[in-house]
């Protein structure tokens, strides 16, 4: 069934010729019809052999997260958009659009320009801008040092694309444009639900990981590493700070395909904010489990921070214990609240008086191979002009990401560790022209620069913390990404936890 809707609007246009949008109308067109096939085998029928394409992946829908996936590529007048922090400029499709501006302002000002209504069928997303920033992309706290590989900051525009509802399984086409583009875009979303109601196979398994691992290159080594958490507790002490998240980079070469590295992540470690991202030489592999800001179309805003994870066991007694010892453990609870006190602050910045609360304070969810201490803090933003944009823009970078008083943290950390953090701590997910926005905290996150890859991995560091034990998580965190790529992390064979080269699950916190 197709179904038409109107609004009174201004056209858009691809963003170089974007300079006196006048107001008309717009139309959608919205296919709905039964899931039949995987996720993974639309994305690979439709979108697998393009070099501009997008997957926002719910690939296991969990505790009101991961209920929509989204797929699609730019259509002819869909830019793709890249920042650069440290020039402040917008770029579309390599040509300089915007200087001196804010990125967040930007994508603000491009989302109100054109405001759709919400589609039906409940589709949260209908239509904008979806991509990744970077850490390095200046939001509420600015980051000193930008990426040194790439932008900080890549976004497509979509007006033409797929949406899959894991919880009623059905797919939906969707295409959200003027008037003069309105039998282009019915005969698209024609000709995609035709396909989708052919599709009948799933596609083969991915390529299987080499399975002789090569050890990854490490931005620091052990002895660097300890030294630096000297440094850290040092602040700690003289009260600069009261948690510090440190990272640090893992590197690797690409041998494959990037797109079977993620179908073989996705399939061993399904997480509700998955995401495949192509950005041309740029490939953005995630698997995090974690929410960083939800917005709805009726300005609600939701952030979900982790902070504590426990590898579940198989024996039920023995995990029931597992998961009431992380809700109890006094670290991880002290980790946690810090990180809820910073982002009920930021949150409280730009919500109504009132309106912020903590819907959920430390409660343990329960994944297939996980159990993570989660809280929840909501609030009602101010009216305003692409709300949730400046919301995410507001809360940027992640408080989990960099530990408390943001502002000093991040500034501390920014000097000390070895290389920018690039993509890594930062978020992927859309904002939409019906006013809603969904991004997670780029944690479990490999990035694919034409043959090289980079893996982040870190953890939050409190006075309670012991530097041995610390490494010995980052390391455990890393694994599983690392051997989607055929390596190992180069002080495996360290880790108090024995690892011995098989992909681990991350433990103690969400980095």
């Amino acid at each position: 069934m197709i179904v038409a809707a109107w609004a009174s609007q201004r056209a858009w246009r691809p963003l170089m010729a974007d300079r006196n949008p006048r107001s008309e109308p717009w139309e959608n067109r919205v296919d709905s019809q039964p899931l039949r096939v995987s996720s993974e085998a639309l994305f690979q029928e439709l979108y697998s052999d393009l070099d501009e394409a997008v997957w926002l992946d719910s690939a296991r829908a969990s505790y009101g997260m991961g209920r929509f996936s989204i797929m699609g590529a730019p259509g002819e007048d869909d830019p793709h958009i890249s920042y650069s922090a440290d020039r402040r400029e917008v770029s579309e499709c390599g040509t300089v659009v915007a200087r001196e501006i804010n990125l967040w302002s930007w994508l603000a000002d491009r989302i109100d320009r054109n405001p759709t209504p919400p589609l039906p069928y409940e589709i949260p997303f209908a239509g904008g801008f979806v991509g990744y920033a970077g850490y390095g992309t200046d939001g509420g706290v600015p980051v000193p040092r930008s990426d040194p590989h790439g932008p900080d900051a890549e976004f497509i525009h979509l007006s033409r694309y797929v949406v899959i509802d894991h919880e009623k399984l059905c797919v939906h086409v969707v295409a959200v444009v003027p008037p003069t583009m309105v039998a282009g875009a019915t005969a698209w979303v024609a000709a995609i639900a035709a396909r989708i109601a052919d599709l009948c196979a799933e596609p083969a398994p991915p390529a299987a990981a080499p399975t002789s691992l090569l050890p990854a290159r490490m931005s620091v080594d052990r002895d660097r590493y300890l030294a630096d958490l000297v440094v850290v507790r040092e602040w700690l002490l003289a009260g600069d700070s009261y948690e510090a998240c440190y990272t640090y980079q893992l590197t690797g070469e690409l041998d494959g395909s990037p797109l079977d590295a993620y179908r073989r992540l996705r399939r061993n470690n399904p997480a509700p904010y998955g995401a495949y991202l192509c950005f041309g030489v740029r490939r953005v592999l995630s698997c995090s489990p974690e929410r960083f800001l939800q917005v709805t179309s009726a300005d609600w805003a939701e952030t979900k921070p982790i902070k504590g994870t426990a590898r579940r066991s198989v024996d039920p007694d023995q995990d029931v214990a597992i998961a009431k010892a992380l809700a109890l453990d006094p670290k991880t609870r002290s980790e946690n609240l810090m990180i809820v006190d910073l982002v009920r602050n930021d949150l409280g910045l730009i919500c109504a008086p009132g309106t912020v609360k903590v819907a959920k304070l430390m409660a343990v969810e329960t994944y297939a191979t996980v159990h993570q201490l989660v809280s929840s803090v909501t609030g009602k933003l101010e009216p305003r002009s692409g709300a949730a944009v400046h919301a995410a823009g507001a809360l940027f970078p992640g408080g989990s990401m960099t530990g408390a008083p943001k502002l000093r943290t991040v500034a501390l950390l920014d000097g000390l560790e070895a290389t920018p953090r690039g993509v890594y701590s930062g978020c992927i997910g859309y904002v939409s022209r019906c006013g809603s926005a969904d991004f997670s905290v780029v944690i479990r996150t490999a990035i694919v620069d034409g043959s090289t890859i980079r893996i982040g991995t870190g953890g939050a560091i409190t006075v309670d913390s012991d530097a041995e034990a610390e490494l010995d998580e980052t390391i455990v965190k890393a694994q599983a990404m690392l051997a989607a790529f055929g390596y190992v992390h180069p002080l495996s064979g360290h880790a108090g936890s024995a690892i011995t080269g098989r992909a681990a699950l991350p433990s103690e916190d969400g980095t």
